[in-house]
């Protein structure tokens, strides 16, 4: 399939809203009114949080970011910047604006120095901020749909613990999440080596949703697509 990174990104919105709205429900809980959230693509939780105080959507792509400033330009409570989420200055930016909590899914594993990332995201928020984060989990997974995306890593619980130990945080959540996609992976990414994302991937996802959001939701799996992660900067 020939299609622009854009291209790509509009075909996964439109197909995935069931599996992103399943993904927002595991950060609700602890989401404050003031909400940075990193690389926000096309915006697929704008609508899940246009009800904040406050949100700003920021992300490297100018294309996704002049499609959706141009979407939710009449939202006065929501701001879109085009930026380099590893500066300084991005934090600094977040901090002057009183974020109190940082939403970042799906984009560690695209930076190269995810530590720094993690360590400016900690120093833009004040004690009792929190952040929620989402990353591809098991470095067993990565294959050819990681590469597709443009992915460093895969992250192991035991790893990002200790990653984790090292920031002035406490870990309010660390489970994994996502069985049945962590099985689809395997097999799209490591047996069949796929280099596309075929519609049948979300569509059949977004059938599974409703049986896993009651299987996970009354335990945990032992592994998972992906790594939930709730923090509270001390």
């Amino acid at each position: 399939m020939n299609e622009s990174h854009l291209q790509f990104y509009q075909r996964w919105q439109t197909l995935a809203q069931p599996y992103f709205q399943w993904q927002f429900e595991q950060f609700l809980p602890y989401l404050g009114q003031r909400v940075a959230d990193l690389g926000c693509g096309l915006g697929n939780f704008v609508e899940l949080l246009n009800n904040r105080e406050f949100y700003i959507g920021l992300d490297s792509d100018q294309e996704m970011i002049t499609a959706i400033s141009e979407k939710y330009k009449q939202r006065k409570n929501m701001v879109f910047l085009k930026e380099d989420i590893s500066r300084k200055e991005v934090y600094d930016y977040l901090r002057s604006q009183a974020v109190d909590t940082i939403f970042c899914v799906n984009v560690l594993e695209h930076l190269a120095d995810d530590r720094l990332a993690l360590n400016h995201m900690v120093e833009a928020l004040p004690a009792g901020g929190k952040i929620c984060l989402l990353v591809p989990a098991h470095r067993s997974l990565f294959g050819s749909l990681d590469k597709l995306d443009g992915h460093y890593r895969r992250y192991a619980k035991r790893g990002f613990r200790e990653i984790l130990s090292t920031l002035p945080v406490e870990v309010e959540k660390l489970y994994y999440f996502n069985l049945a996609g962590a099985l689809g992976w395997f097999f799209k990414s490591r047996v069949m080596r796929q280099y596309f994302q075929a519609d049948e991937n979300f569509t059949l996802m977004n059938k599974l949703v409703p049986l896993l959001r009651i299987l996970e939701g009354w335990i945990h799996p032992p592994l998972g697509l992906s790594l939930v992660a709730v923090l509270r900067k001390r």
